[in-house]
């Protein structure tokens, strides 16, 4: 898998279903499925999205909880909730994937959506949720500069 960048604005077809760019895809290996749920890194905002994995990245994610006893509670209760809460979507022909309407009402996704790829998975935002960044904000630019220096990147 290679990492996956950039925005892609969509609506939500009648059967609200939208579509993954055909270039992400590819950087995901074609993958015929997805894995889609509630970010973990945006519960404590104001605004809410989802987080779309290929397979490929969430085995690797989920392997280290493969060989946990199950006698150790605390892992096996948290896969047991992340289980819950994951819904495996498959891909169209055309890309279109279609996530259950209880994880687009979390989102608070009616219409508009906006997919940001952030490396090794999408996030998944209502476009009110996530307003249209151009580039030109210099206190957007100035606060990505700074905490770029601060993780090294």
């Amino acid at each position: 898998m290679q990492p996956i960048l950039g925005r892609a604005d969509h609506k939500l077809d009648p059967k609200r279903r939208f579509t993954v760019p055909s270039d992400w895809c590819a950087r995901m290996g074609a993958p015929a499925q997805l894995y889609a749920m509630p970010s973990l890194s945006h519960l404590h905002g104001p605004a809410r999205c989802l987080d779309l994995f290929c397979p490929e990245e969430f085995d690797r994610r989920m392997a280290r909880f493969r060989d946990v006893a199950l006698s150790d509670a605390s892992k096996a209760g948290f896969a047991s909730r992340i289980g819950e809460l994951i819904s495996c979507v498959s891909l169209d022909t055309m890309n279109r994937i279609r996530v259950k309407d209880s994880l687009l009402a979390y989102a608070g996704i009616v219409s508009d959506v906006v997919l940001i790829g952030t490396g090794y998975h999408i996030e998944v935002w209502s476009l009110e949720n996530r307003p249209k960044i151009d580039g030109s904000e210099a206190s957007v630019l100035d606060q990505l500069a700074a905490e770029a220096q601060s993780l090294g990147f």
